[in-house]
């Protein structure tokens, strides 16, 4: 994390580029001057937040961008940031050609007429647990540089939009069917973003319906039924969600990772890390490791 007296950063850098997809790193601390309005997008892409951030986009409600949601930019569109932690918006994205984007959208979605130069008709999306592993995986294969296999990570992110975009279009089918008040959208909307700035503390129920303004009975009926979880099972997603990447990049024992991100030992993590993501966290750790060692050894040969 950034110190007080430190410069506050921003930079959004290519790991990976070809005519038919990238893959990008965008970071941009809460006190620069560039945080709260986005320059134009310049890629259709799908975005993933590693910190919690809410974005107002043009036209659409705001959302809170988190390690439950996809993000769909369109090339061209802009729009603005609220901080929800002290961090800012740091966050991945996979970007592909518009014509693949389109041909996407046309297979999983024919019922949206088409857009110029607007494949995506959606402004976020949540996801599953599948999906954001994936995506961690491949924006890691990347970062491995000229180490990396162009087929493989061309073919890994069209493969990761397609299945975005069937999670949308799953999303949209559900949403069909409900019919959701707008102060029960700014409810749900409140308690996201409370439980994405302290998903690492502990907090009771009913301090958590007294920071929204609601009775405890009424935002446990609301929550579950817009989101589809528990904000106890939102919480524990969330911070797994926000270890992986520790898990993954082995700069802290698990224990510490189970401790930081508010697990009361290393046997609950575990167990709870297996059941989100379908791998024990030893386990992908040592994957990880042996890949990042397969790709040294293949430098020099």
């Amino acid at each position: 994390m950034r110190h007080a007296a430190e410069v506050p950063t921003f930079h959004d850098t290519v790991v990976f580029e070809t005519s038919l997809a990238r893959i990008g790193a965008f970071r941009c601390d809460a006190d620069h001057a560039a945080f709260p309005q986005s320059d134009p997008i310049r890629n259709h892409c799908v975005w993933f937040s590693r910190t919690p951030v809410v974005i107002q986009p043009e036209h659409e409600r705001a959302f809170v961008a988190n390690g439950h949601t996809a993000a769909f930019y369109n090339q061209t569109q802009c729009f603005r940031r609220v901080r929800v932690g002290a961090v800012g918006d740091y966050s991945d994205w996979f970007a592909i050609d518009e014509t693949v984007a389109s041909q996407i959208i046309d297979a999983r979605a024919p019922h949206i007429l088409p857009r110029s130069h607007y494949p995506f008709p959606w402004s976020h999306v949540t996801v599953s647990a599948e999906t954001y592993l994936q995506q961690r995986q491949l924006f890691e294969a990347a970062a491995m540089g000229s180490r990396s296999d162009p087929l493989a990570l061309e073919e890994g992110i069209v493969l990761l939009v397609d299945r975005v975009v069937i999670e949308a279009v799953t999303a949209e089918a559900r949403s069909r069917s409900l019919v959701i008040r707008p102060r029960h959208r700014d409810l749900v909307h409140d308690t996201e973003r409370l439980l994405s700035r302290t998903c690492d503390a502990s907090i009771s129920l009913s301090a958590l319906a007294r920071h929204v303004g609601s009775s405890v009975y009424h935002l446990c009926r609301v929550f579950r039924r817009i989101t589809g979880a528990t904000m106890h099972q939102y919480r524990q997603q969330l911070r797994l969600r926000t270890a992986l990447e520790a898990v993954t990049q082995r700069r802290a024992t698990l224990t510490d990772i189970a401790v930081r991100v508010g697990f009361p030992s290393h046997s609950h993590f575990t167990k709870a890390f297996r059941r989100e993501f379908g791998v024990l966290p030893s386990t992908l750790r040592r994957a990880v490791a042996q890949q990042s060692q397969r790709a040294s050894r293949a430098r020099f040969v």
